[in-house]
């Protein structure tokens, strides 16, 4: 797998660990964010170049998401991320530049389970085109 495969799974495990911190300091809920917005979007470029895709340089999920349609790439909760694709997105700037970000440990969670319904779709792809 890519460099950017295994980097989005180590922004992941960095953002469930801060997760597991914001009972204690609510500001790990900031990098919860961003490693989570990160997580996602590596994951979505990791896909796009395994299928050859070129992309603009973008932090923009909303952007990668269109892209996955060229390359034909599908997974059960692609209308959730649909739906969250502006606000990851925002996560990813609101962490950076310090005005916070505005929401839920279960969102959090929630676009996590939508990133490994992701990976799992994409793991199963690789497993069928290695084995054709």
């Amino acid at each position: 797998m890519s460099t950017m495969y295994s980097r989005a799974h180590a922004m992941l495990n960095q953002a469930k660990n801060a997760l597991k911190k914001t009972g204690e300091d609510d500001a790990y809920l900031d990098t919860a964010c961003f490693e989570t917005q990160q997580a996602m979007e590596f994951l979505i470029k990791a896909i796009l170049l395994e299928h050859g895709k070129v992309y603009d340089k973008s932090h923009d999920i909303r952007y990668l998401l269109g892209l996955l349609d060229d390359v034909e790439f599908s997974f059960d909760k692609i209308a959730d991320l649909d739906l969250l694709a502006d606000t990851i997105t925002d996560w990813e700037e609101s962490s950076r530049y310090g005005k916070g970000v505005r929401t839920s440990v279960q969102t959090i969670q929630r676009v996590h389970n939508i990133f490994e319904s992701m990976n799992d779709a994409f793991i199963k792809t690789q497993e069928k085109n290695n084995n054709q």
